[in-house]
């Protein structure tokens, strides 16, 4: 799943309330950041062919590592868990008393870790080869899906289908439902993404 694509889908199942919005889409795209990074190193830094990037460079043990960890599960539920557990420790009130906040929905950081969740649950059925240690460091498994997000002999065909779909029914449902700045970050999530696959087609157009 392209990564605008993420910030659709975690707004659809978090980003309901307008005010939800903008710590939901940081933490969707959060754990592609590191392959931002990657990207902008070896295509511009060290001018490494598109085609190389991903045929050769993705696939470093280092860049593996900076990859993964941030789609780790484990470590992303204990994240979550360590934000719920501070959100609701007992605030003080007068001297000697303590008062719990109200259970309530998730705190700023807590919706920015759980859209990161929902992101490396949403990656583990669309990546073959290009699949992510999603238990890493405490397992090298990898679960190797027989759908791909992009590769047309897996099935990216229908995969690329079904993400832009949801991608502009969540914009549609969405944007009619805020009021405010939410609808201008709706509009930055279709609009990157439109630049994305823009993008993506004529990177791969040309190697």
């Amino acid at each position: 799943m392209t990564t605008p694509a993420h910030a659709a889908l975690s707004l659809l199942v978090l980003g309901r309330s307008e005010r939800n919005a903008l710590p939901v889409v940081l933490g969707a795209v959060a754990p592609d950041f590191p392959m931002l990074v990657f990207y902008v190193w070896e295509r511009l830094g060290r001018g490494v062919s598109e085609g190389r990037i991903w045929s050769e460079r993705y696939f470093d043990p280092g860049w593996q590592v900076a990859f993964d960890l941030p789609h780790s599960i484990p470590i992303l539920v204990f994240a979550l868990g360590v934000v719920v557990l501070v959100s609701r420790r007992p605030t003080s009130g007068r001297p000697g008393s303590g008062v719990a906040p109200p259970r309530g929905p998730l705190t700023v950081p807590g919706l920015f870790v759980a859209s990161m969740i929902i992101h490396a649950l949403a990656d583990l059925p669309l990546h073959r080869e290009d699949a992510h240690r999603h238990f890493f460091p405490f397992s090298e498994w990898k679960f190797t899906s027989p759908v791909s997000y992009w590769d047309q002999a897996h099935y990216g065909g229908y995969a690329a289908l079904g993400e832009v779909v949801l991608v502009l029914a969540v914009s549609v449902f969405l944007f009619r439902r805020y009021r405010g700045r939410g609808r201008w970050i709706v509009g930055a999530v279709g609009g990157i993404y439109a630049l994305f696959i823009a993008f993506a087609i004529v990177m791969w157009s040309g190697t």
